[in-house]
This record gives C-alpha cells, structure tokens and sequence, in this order.
C-alpha cells in the first residue's frame, strides 16, 4: 500500500506541474487583436506625415524608388513578430536621419501604418514592451472554440 502511495506522489506532482504551466503560456496575440487605438494611429498619422509621407506618399502608396506601406506590403511582414517592423521603422527611417524619432513616436507611426492597412483598434495602446509577441499575419487568423 506505501508503494502505490509513494508512485502516486510523483504523477500527481507532475499533473499539478503540467496545469500550472499551461496556465503561464500566453495566448498568441496577433496585429488583428486590436493592439493599438484609433488615438494612437490619429497622433501615428501625424508623424507619418511630417516624417514618412515626402518618399512613402500621401497615401502610404509609395512610389518607384520607395515601397507601399499598404497593400502588398502585408505580406512582406507576415510570419514575423510586430517587433521586426517596429525595429525597422526606429533604425532606418526616415530615410534622412534614421533612428531620430523616439520609440513612442515610431509605435504611433506602426500604429498608423496598421490602421490604413484594415487593422482594426483595441483599447490598449501599442506598447514598446508588446512588440515581441504579436504576431503579424497578413491575414486575419482563423480562431478555434474550445
């Protein structure tokens, strides 16, 4: 009877293990989850077009020498976490003295790129510390009930 007690120990030690870990995994946040807000893109929308809008137009349309930040931009990004593109916008842009923006205005400016890209608004603002884990799917990811 020890026996069988003292092998129950371990399983039940490794189940309670197993539940609590699952329960500190994080649920896979995507660029569809409203992870900026309309505030965010609106005051986004001003940078951009102070800094971004003379080489990537008016429009985020590009031109023959600078690429679309809409469209078929999506796709290009897509697989990565938000960190890449965020990453990107701080340390080469604008073209002209890049990294001079500070990282609130440059998650503004992603904020904004999101929002004209069908991205729909969230109640919290995107955040510098929230970049790594969410994923950008180019397309709107198919969400299962359990």
């Amino acid at each position: 009877m020890r026996l069988r007690n003292f092998l129950a120990i371990p399983v039940l030690v490794l189940t309670a293990g197993s539940a609590i870990a699952q329960t500190h995994i994080p649920a896979r946040i995507s660029i569809w989850d409203g992870v900026y807000t309309e505030a965010q893109a609106e005051r986004g929308h001003t940078l951009y077009m102070q800094s971004c809008s003379r080489c990537h137009g008016v429009e985020l349309s590009g031109t023959f020498e600078t690429p679309p930040l809409v469209g078929r931009f999506m796709p290009y990004w897509s697989g990565s976490t938000l960190d890449a593109l965020f990453d990107y916008v701080s340390t080469a842009m604008p073209l002209d003295h890049p990294g001079a923006l500070g990282v609130g205005a440059n998650t503004d400016i992603v904020a904004f790129i999101l929002k004209r890209n069908e991205i729909p608004a969230g109640a919290k603002e995107l955040g510098a510390g929230d970049l790594k884990v969410i994923n950008f799917d180019s397309a709107k990811p198919r969400r299962t009930r359990k």
